[in-house]
């Protein structure tokens, strides 16, 4: 028996390393402050796949399950791939690191999913156990770039000459920040949290 008192969430938790669950039970691994370490073939993450230029290659996970403070499921982490595009500047195959932190707290209802607090984004809970590869990929789907370039000292490309003027690259990242913002579906709910927070402090 761990003795947690006074810990943090990480002193007492148990690291599992290895192959991963195909399917996991936030409530429960979360009352056992569970970590999980391991990788996952990438061709198993269909969706996200058909977006590269190829499935060879794994994905690294690290997920930690604990109980927040308010006895509240928590799911921290990262998931992370060297994954295969196509740079839209050359056409040939880049390979670009893409990361996302994970920071999921449960929720049972949407009512709840939009009381989150600052910096938690909805892990919805069901009865049965969700599968994990699924979650992950959203993960990873969403930290993609909008459009895959080389980085400029690897683009041959983008060595031998651009016709993009500096104001023109930053106003093509910025839309494609705002792009990226509008594919996350977390970002409605807290978009939707903000109104909320901003029409119950205007004076009547």
């Amino acid at each position: 028996m761990f003795d947690s008192k006074g810990a943090s969430p990480y002193d007492c938790a148990l690291m599992l390393s290895g192959q991963l669950p195909k399917t996991v039970d936030p409530r429960k691994l979360a009352r056992q402050g569970l970590q999980f370490e391991g990788s996952l073939a990438l061709k198993q993450f269909d969706r996200l796949v058909a977006s590269l230029a190829d499935d060879q290659g794994e994905v690294k996970v690290f997920l930690h399950f604990y109980m927040s403070e308010d006895h509240r499921v928590v799911l921290e982490g990262h998931v992370e791939a060297n994954l295969k595009m196509i740079c839209q500047r050359c056409l040939d195959v880049a390979e670009l690191p893409v990361r996302s932190d994970l920071n999921l707290m449960g929720v049972l209802t949407d009512e709840q999913a939009r009381s989150l607090p600052e910096g938690y984004e909805p892990l919805m809970l069901q009865e049965e156990p969700m599968e994990l590869v699924p979650l992950l990929e959203e993960e990873l789907l969403l930290s993609l770039p909008i459009v895959a370039y080389h980085p400029p000292e690897a683009c041959q490309v983008q060595q031998n000459f651009t016709t993009e003027s500096d104001e023109e690259a930053e106003a093509s990242a910025a839309r494609a920040a705002e792009e990226k913002k509008r594919r996350n579906p977390f970002s409605v709910l807290a978009s939707l949290k903000a109104d909320q927070d901003k029409s119950t402090t205007e004076p009547k």
